[in-house]
């Protein structure tokens, strides 16, 4: 492995669902567990050496587009981990909430070209201000 590589793990989150904060954080660690156990073992050492276990989450925008962004990664050769929700709390059984891509480096030209089409996963901020009068 190169020593300029950049190790990256890459999550996928549905926000489709309309999950809560808590249980997107769950989802995106089971995913996280995933695609670590899935990873190469030389990417993983470099991932630890670093010491920034760099973590990028993405947005998908419904259960139909992470089914979609799992088959393109698969198919450009990338080992991914899809999580389905067991409908315990707040969403239906058997929903898919997150994907898991294996520690990747971010630095190769494979890797760039398939993951730059994606965006983050940022949510709005929202608040309320109440004025007394």
């Amino acid at each position: 492995m190169p020593s300029n590589a950049r190790p990256v793990m890459y999550i996928f989150v549905n926000r489709g669902l309309n999950m809560s904060a808590g249980k997107i954080a769950a989802q995106a660690s089971h995913a996280a567990v995933e695609a670590f156990r899935i990873s190469k073992a030389p990417l993983i050492k470099q991932w630890y050496s670093g010491g920034h276990y760099t973590k990028l989450v993405m947005l998908a925008t419904s259960e139909q587009h992470l089914s979609t962004i799992q088959e393109y990664l698969e198919a450009r050769g990338f080992k991914t981990a899809l999580i389905i929700d067991e409908g315990m709390t707040e969403i239906a059984p058997h929903s898919k909430t997150a994907l898991g891509v294996e520690i990747v480096d971010k630095a190769d030209e494979h890797t760039r070209d398939t993951f730059s089409q994606f965006q983050l996963y940022k949510d709005e901020i929202r608040f309320s201000v109440s004025v007394d009068r």
